[in-house]
């Protein structure tokens, strides 16, 4: 196989080597390439965020001016304890 520069007369003359019953694989192959390309356009996943990033972010305290909380801890038990008992529905199959 050459390597380096590669044209596509080279390509195609390749190609026409080939028994027409590989045609199929080559296509797959082509689609490989383009699928595979397409990822490399992505763009990254963001960084993960840092205690400091939370801090800063506003989240913290967001809810400091409830009167209906009182006891942070038992709040996010009983509401852990609502989402895993709740009735599920023909819509939360997914």
């Amino acid at each position: 196989m050459t390597t380096g520069t590669v044209t596509e007369k080279q390509v195609l003359d390749e190609l026409r080597g080939l028994e027409p019953g590989h045609w199929l694989e080559v296509l797959d192959f082509i689609g490989y390439l383009k699928h595979r390309a397409s990822l490399e356009h992505v763009q990254p996943s963001p960084r993960e965020l840092t205690a400091r990033d939370l801090l800063q972010s506003k989240l913290v305290g967001l809810w400091a001016d409830r009167d209906d909380i009182g006891d942070s801890l038992s709040f996010a038990r009983q509401l852990r304890y609502q989402a895993e008992h709740r009735q599920r529905t023909t819509d939360d199959t997914g």
